[in-house]
């Protein structure tokens, strides 16, 4: 790895664990746990055009580190980790609904109950 490579992923690693709102448990599609306890930051009221009515809808993100979180199911969902919860998610399974961001370092995806 790089200098270059290794200072942006200490800067991501440094940012997340500034700016967490908590930490997360990634499931599979079948509600097994595949990753548990990254640090995310966790977005409310985040706006998206829904594509099917074209109105802005507002929804969930979840930001986590995707080095962290390795190879995922795109059908799976995250949970507040009992440990570290983070409040809004806490008391429900949150569903992938797609990817806001992926910038080759963090994932953002946005979630739905």
């Amino acid at each position: 790895m790089s200098d270059f490579s290794a200072a942006m992923a200490d800067m991501d690693t440094a940012l997340l664990e500034t700016l967490k709102d908590g930490r997360v448990d990634f499931l599979t599609a079948a509600g097994s746990v595949a990753v548990e306890g990254l640090d995310a930051i966790v977005d409310t009221d985040v706006q998206r055009i829904n594509e099917v009515s074209g109105f802005v809808d507002r929804v969930v993100t979840v930001c986590v580190s995707k080095a962290a979180l390795g190879a995922y199911d795109r059908k799976g969902g995250v949970r507040s980790n009992s440990i570290e919860p983070v409040k809004y998610l806490v008391g429900k399974n949150w569903h992938l609904d797609g990817i806001a961001s992926d910038d080759g370092d963090l994932i953002t995806f946005y979630l739905v109950p």
